[in-house]
């Protein structure tokens, strides 16, 4: 009798951890499909059907840093801020590394209009993902809010740096060129914008607003009320002349040879950038030009040696 009391109570313990581990299986599959679920109706542009059932899910498992921060994604494309960041900071409080967390958390204090706080979490996200291209692109963005152009072109460049054709960063350049007043350069920025996807406007339609840079071609034999000119070489080799034309045309320059020969009958080939009335206006450009390029460039006279 003792025996089958045993074996009978060790039947009913079996069968009591049976049922444990069915409800635990059953369990995780419920929270599975919900998470599932969530992320299906943000892919659908179903935000607040997302939020329910992140909000599900989080009633269920609240320390699931992934309900948490998903929640907060929805809720961010609600425009509803302020949640977005609760969820963001119980995420943070979970798991503080979490890769991306920062980023969503500089994205809401963007659009709150909190520049300043939007920075130092995109700070962190640099620092935990140093390759995140759209980190310092979206930092680069916030620096421009407040003004700060110097660090948010560092910001673009390197944007640039880690992924080369990254079409949105090339436009952000170019603008940030054009507040900083490097007309050149800015057209450079948005010419290779276009060369990356011909098919987008922005760059085109910049490019289009520009004003006529003092370096635009002139035209071969017409006449020329400049007085001055940059040249940024001499060559009695035509084909080394094409080159730095070459160089200068990829530099976003417009560029022209003068061909001219000397007393003694060699033939130079002058490799000139820009038209300026004055000579103070000329060197104020060449100034920018070295800065800009790290070439070395002269002011001469229009159209002579």
């Amino acid at each position: 009798m003792k025996k089958l009391t045993l074996i009978a109570l060790f039947s009913i313990l079996v069968s009591g951890l049976a049922c444990s581990l069915l409800c635990s299986l059953v369990l995780a599959e419920t929270q599975k499909e919900l998470f599932d679920r969530g992320v299906a109706r943000l892919k659908d542009n179903q935000f607040q059907q997302a939020v329910d059932a992140f909000s599900q899910l989080i009633r269920m498992a609240p320390e699931s840093p992934d309900a948490h921060k998903n929640r907060g994604v929805a809720y961010m494309k609600l425009g509803k801020y302020d949640l977005a960041i609760q969820d963001f900071n119980t995420t943070r409080k979970i798991l503080p590394d979490m890769k991306g967390l920062y980023s969503n958390l500089g994205v809401a204090w963007y659009y709150k209009g909190e520049y300043t706080k939007a920075i130092e979490n995109y700070d962190k996200e640099i620092d935990l993902t140093p390759d995140n291209h759209y980190a310092f692109f979206n930092r680069a963005i916030c620096r421009v809010e407040i003004n700060d152009l110097t660090l948010g072109l560092e910001d673009v460049n390197q944007a640039i740096a880690l992924l080369p054709d990254f079409y949105l960063a090339h436009c952000l350049r170019g603008d940030l060129l054009v507040k900083m007043g490097k007309q050149s350069l800015a057209r450079q920025a948005y010419q290779r914008a276009v060369e990356i996807d011909p098919d987008l406007d922005y760059a085109k339609d910049q490019l289009a607003s520009l004003p006529q840079a003092p370096d635009a071609p002139a035209p071969e034999n017409g006449p020329s009320a400049h007085a001055y000119e940059l040249q940024a070489g001499a060559y009695q080799v035509k084909e080394n002349a094409l080159g730095m034309e070459q160089t200068l045309k990829d530099r976003g320059y417009g560029v022209r040879i003068l061909e001219l020969t000397r007393p003694d009958n060699t033939r130079w080939y002058l490799v000139r950038i820009g038209g300026f009335d004055t000579r103070s206006a000329a060197n104020a450009a060449k100034k920018e030009f070295i800065a800009n390029q790290g070439m070395d460039i002269i002011v001469r006279p229009w159209g002579k040696f």
